[in-house]
C-alpha cells in the first residue's frame, strides 16, 4: 500500500488552468449561441472570449487551494492510502 503524501500546487494549477479553459471554451460556444438566438451578438462574443478565462482561472485557482488543503490535511492525518500494481 502506498500513500499519497504531498500534491504539487502548481502543478495542480496549471493542469487546471488548461482543462479548465477547454471547458470554458465548449461552455462558451453554447452560452454564444444562445445569445445569438436572442440577437445579442455583443453580449454573445464576449461571453465566448471570456469564459475559457474565468473558468481556468477559476477553476485553477480553487483546486490549487485544494491541493494545499489537502497537503495540510494529510501532514496532520496521513495522506490517501492506495493500493498499485506492478
Amino acid at each position: 500500500m502506498k500513500q499519497l503524501k504531498t500534491i504539487g500546487v502548481g502543478s495542480v494549477f496549471r493542469i487546471s488552468l488548461v482543462l479548465g479553459a477547454v471547458a470554458g471554451v465548449f461552455i462558451g460556444l453554447a452560452l454564444m449561441i444562445s445569445a445569438f438566438m436572442d440577437r445579442d451578438y455583443a453580449e454573445g462574443v464576449i461571453t465566448l472570449i471570456a469564459a475559457p478565462f474565468l473558468y481556468g482561472l477559476i477553476g485553477a485557482a480553487v483546486n490549487a487551494l485544494m491541493a494545499w488543503i489537502y497537503n495540510k490535511v494529510a501532514e496532520r492525518f496521513g495522506g490517501i492510502e492506495i493500493t498499485l500494481e506492478e
